[in-house]
């Protein structure tokens, strides 16, 4: 398999994410570190957002790391037509997750032939192998977009107690595909967090 990159995350309320909110909608932690990806290709393959990842040009020690945990290659033995994407924690924007939480790999997508495995499927599949994943916050049939922007506040993923909320929430629609035929996920973010992202 050859590197893909994985898709944008829409803003909620756009042309590319309207109607999203019909039907089961599973809310997710978004978390703030890089984009990862790990697959099989004759070993052990990664990724960063826009770049096949090498020992000599890596992204922030991530195929290092990678390449040192066996599960991985436990994982990839059994199922060699899965991709796994991520996000890497390292420091970004937030700062404010738990010591423990950084430089650790949280799988927020499962692709096999180029679809997304829903949540419920993916889940079992990681916990055999003690994979980390981003579990969701809650899931809400037909929400209101207000109820999707109150969960922004119960986002205290790997965050240090007392610290806030995490960047904001992904919201993904396994059944969902937008106006122009495509799998898109929607993602709402604090407005705070926008702001100090733009200075």
């Amino acid at each position: 398999m050859e590197y893909k990159k994985y898709q944008h995350v829409e803003r909620f309320g756009t042309i590319e994410t309207e109607g999203i909110e019909n039907g089961m909608c599973y809310v997710f932690p978004k978390i703030d570190g890089t984009n990862a990806s790990l697959w099989w290709d004759d070993g052990l393959q990664a990724g960063s957002r826009k770049r096949h990842l090498t020992l000599d040009d890596d992204n922030a020690g991530f195929l290092n790391w990678a390449g040192n945990q066996n599960r991985f290659e436990h994982f990839f033995a059994d199922y060699p037509n899965l991709r796994l994407y991520g996000e890497w924690l390292v420091p970004h924007t937030l700062k404010t997750y738990q010591e423990s939480a950084w430089r650790n790999f949280y799988v927020f997508d499962v692709m096999a032939g180029g679809e997304y495995l829903p949540y419920d499927e993916y889940k079992k599949l990681l916990d055999e192998y003690g994979i980390d994943y981003i579990p969701p916050i809650c899931k809400i049939e037909n929400p209101t977009y207000e109820r999707l922007v109150n969960q922004l506040e119960k986002n205290s993923y790997l965050i240090e107690d007392g610290k806030g909320t995490g960047e904001g929430v992904v919201i993904k629609n396994y059944d969902y595909k937008n106006r122009f035929g495509r799998v898109t996920w929607a993602k709402i973010v604090r407005n705070d967090f926008k702001a100090k992202h733009a200075k």
